[in-house]
């Protein structure tokens, strides 16, 4: 009588269950069962994005951080394709449009970095007043009593530094192609994104300017206080000795 060797499977839930005696053939997968797994790994580019994002304290603001730049890029590198003309050439009310269209993203970029999302991911904010005829910049910082999520700042330190090297790239590019044309786009995106990492980079040395006043308040108190400490001790100590001297004195004359 043939043997056959006993085997067993650990299920998710840690409960082993014996296997057939019997080597069965591989049963063919169902449509449905295919499908499911085309779905799962479909679902996988899904999964890790949210994942990703999970760690966020504002996931909703690193999007729109991301957002308006990537249509931006997208409209400037595929404008070419949507402003042609039936003859192979650039019709210029095609052009027009896609220029107004790339225009508009990067002024809605600007303002929503320099006004929410900067804000939000790691407490910083620029803006200028106007009082006459003299403009005041004002760079401001939550301080360090608010945390500061490591994702988001993450996040909005390397899309905000990128971005300007990713338009040099494409202005060297349309230089090299003669698309002067296309030029003003990339100009007017090199100006508002310099502009909002001048504006960051201020808030953040400002930030840093603080820590360093406040370090350095901290440590004139710590020397006062040592200082102080030790003019009573020498204090208490001469005022001591004084009595002791005294009292022998007394003692001598006795």
């Amino acid at each position: 009588m043939a043997s056959h060797d006993l085997h067993f499977t650990v299920s998710q839930n840690g409960v082993e269950d014996p296997s057939a005696l019997h080597d069965s053939p591989a049963m063919p997968e169902s449509p449905s069962a295919q499908n499911n797994n085309n779905n799962n790994n479909n679902n996988g580019g899904s999964s890790v994005f949210i994942q990703a994002f999970a760690q966020s304290s504002h996931p909703m603001v690193c999007i729109f951080h991301l957002l308006f730049k990537g249509l931006a890029l997208f409209f400037y590198i595929f404008g070419g394709w949507f402003a042609r003309d039936g003859h192979g050439g650039t019709s210029g009310a095609n052009f027009i449009t896609v220029t107004v269209i790339c225009m508009l993203l990067l002024a809605a970029d600007f303002w929503v970095v320099k006004n929410i999302t900067g804000r939000l991911l790691v407490g910083l904010r620029w803006w200028n007043k106007v009082e006459g005829d003299s403009t005041t910049w004002i760079f401001e910082s939550a301080g360090d009593n608010r945390p500061i999520n490591k994702f988001d700042s993450s996040v909005f330190w390397t899309v905000l530094y990128v971005t300007p090297a990713v338009w040099i790239a494409l202005l060297v590019i349309g230089i090299l192609k003669f698309n002067l044309g296309w030029l003003i786009i990339v100009v007017m995106a090199l100006a508002l994104s310099f502009a909002n990492v001048y504006g960051y980079y201020k808030c953040s040395s400002d930030q840093k300017a603080k820590f360093q006043q406040m370090m350095a308040q901290g440590a004139q108190a710590g020397a006062m206080t040592v200082i102080r400490s030790n003019m009573l001790g020498w204090l208490t100590g001469s005022s001591a000795v004084h009595q002791q001297t005294q009292g022998q004195q007394q003692s001598t004359y006795v």
